[in-house]
């Protein structure tokens, strides 16, 4: 089920940006904002995982994703990303990737626990 949440991995705590099984684009943009939320409250340094497993990005989605990284602090240590695993999906990533900079850029993995493992490394 789409949600954020934190979890505990290896003792560290790691965001949660869940969209799979998002029913559109404005469920994804509602789960976005909910992170942009939390990562405000906090007002800390987070690691990050985002799930975008069995979900697509649209050209909307990806317009708010990109403003959300704008306007959000970047407080992100690391981030790390599953789900891309086609080329479009590999440009879409570079192109907002681009948009982070080098220093807050999204690494992908091909699994949750590759990803998990790496963030808190």
């Amino acid at each position: 089920m789409a949600n954020v949440e934190k979890i505990i991995h290896k003792g560290k705590e790691i965001l949660y940006i869940n969209y799979q099984e998002c029913r559109g684009e404005a469920e994804m943009i509602s789960v976005l904002q909910e992170a942009q939320k939390i990562i405000i409250a906090d007002n800390k340094e987070y690691l990050q995982l985002t799930d975008m497993r069995n979900t697509f990005a649209t050209p909307g989605y990806m317009k708010a994703a990109k403003q959300v990284a704008k306007d959000t602090p970047k407080l992100a240590k690391k981030r790390a990303i599953v789900g891309i695993d086609s080329p479009a999906r590999i440009i879409l990533l570079k192109a907002y990737n681009f948009v982070l900079g080098t220093e807050n850029a999204i690494k992908p993995f091909k699994s949750i626990d590759e990803a998990k493992d790496w963030l808190v490394s």
